[in-house]
């Protein structure tokens, strides 16, 4: 008797990993689902009022001339309404490939523009950020990046989010926006997907632990409050993840600015080497250990789910549970169906739709031995937080 029940207490706690996957994914879809319906209204803060409709928009290039140029008629083309002032502001990151000149004949009888150059001297775009956000006219910033394509009304939907300084309530202190890989290496294009699904869905319950450099929105006030990147100056990442960190230790508000329309989302152009993918994935996972404790206890309890999902349909298939060894198997299934309907849907509602249900069902075992590789090559290498990562093109 003793023996039948412990061998049914083990069969259903097989499935438990399973259960809770099932439950956690379906939390984070209803709290994107609830996140996409709200529309940015013009009194959610003030944040539109009269004189505080002002913005500059960022971006920062390093030898990526062809992107830029690529890109640049749908970043400088940016719409807004009549009365706003608006600054857009290149950084050139101590390229060599022509992207100076280039830029300085793009803002010949441009008022509007502006082209900073700076020499760089170490790895990664932080410090030319840095200097980008110092020198901007206005205190609103719109952060992109030389290899991303806006579509006409981004720009003003992400400016709009960010709250008014002199407002009591409402608005954002900082806005995440979602940017997704428009073509290249699938295995690439399903990893950016799955990360903004797991962030987008955490800030959605209202428990933000990063963002993406890519598409990002905040006050030079704010930065300015919490220190900049000092915290974090030595790294090569962290202008976008780690600030958030900075941020939401200081006690501001941070949300979501959905597309409150399908013209106001961006892309991001296919990586020219999936080897730089590759690298870069790597240098932003040696990050997560400066995370806050309740945000890596989070991720690493996603992370610990799919494994034991793996490791108790194994056990099942291999009989080990004696009896009824198919549970903890369907539950593998059920929890691989529902992952690959809920990501396959954040594709079609926040991204450009170009993960299907069979696309995300392939890939996530795949991405799953790409994350375990590049986690193992974090610990052992000479230079786990990649501080000596050589500058390379979109860095």
């Amino acid at each position: 008797m003793m023996e039948a029940l412990w061998d049914i207490g083990a069969c259903a706690s097989s499935a438990l990993p399973g259960a809770f996957r099932i439950l956690w994914d379906l939390r984070w879809h209803a709290a994107l689902r609830r996140q996409a319906e709200l529309t940015i209204t013009a009194d959610s803060g003030g944040h539109t009022a009269e004189g505080d409709q002002a913005v500059t928009l960022i971006r920062c290039s390093h030898n990526d001339l062809p992107a830029l140029k690529q890109t640049w008629s749908a970043w400088r083309g940016q719409h807004f309404p009549e009365g706003w002032s608006v600054e857009w502001l290149v950084v050139d990151d101590g390229s060599d490939d022509g992207t100076l000149d280039w830029l300085e004949a793009q803002a010949a009888g441009d008022p509007m523009l502006t082209i900073l150059h700076h020499d760089k001297k170490l790895p990664g775009k932080k410090h030319a950020l840095a200097a980008g956000i110092r020198a901007a006219r206005h205190d609103r910033l719109v952060m992109t990046d030389a290899d991303c394509m806006p579509r006409a009304d981004w720009a003003h939907s992400m400016a709009r989010a960010l709250r008014d300084p002199v407002a009591a309530h409402g608005g954002l202190d900082l806005a995440l926006g979602v940017c997704l890989p428009d073509g290249g290496p699938r295995l690439l294009r399903f990893d950016g997907l799955r990360v903004a699904f797991q962030y987008c869905a955490e800030a959605a319950l209202g428990r933000p632990y990063m963002g993406v450099g890519r598409n990002l929105s905040y006050r030079r006030s704010t930065w300015m409050t919490v220190g900049g990147f000092d915290g974090h100056s030595g790294l090569v990442s962290g202008d976008d993840d780690l600030f958030v960190q900075d941020v939401k230790c200081a006690g501001f508000t941070i949300g979501l600015a959905p597309p409150a329309g399908p013209t106001d989302g961006i892309v991001t152009l296919p990586s020219a080497d999936p080897r730089d993918g590759w690298d870069r994935k790597r240098r932003h996972l040696g990050t997560h250990h400066r995370y806050a404790r309740a945000d890596r206890w989070r991720l690493g309890a996603d992370s610990a789910l799919d494994i034991l999902i793996v490791l108790a349909a194994t056990a099942g298939s291999l009989g080990l549970l004696h009896s009824a060894g198919w549970i903890p198997i369907v539950a593998l299934m059920l929890a691989f169906l529902v992952r690959s309907i809920t990501l396959s849907s954040f594709s079609r509602v926040w991204g450009n739709g170009g993960m299907t249900a069979m696309g995300v069902a392939f890939w996530g075992p795949v991405r799953w031995t790409f994350l375990a590789t590049a986690t193992l090559g974090n610990i052992f290498t000479s230079s786990p937080k990649w501080t000596q990562r050589a500058p390379t093109s979109r860095s």
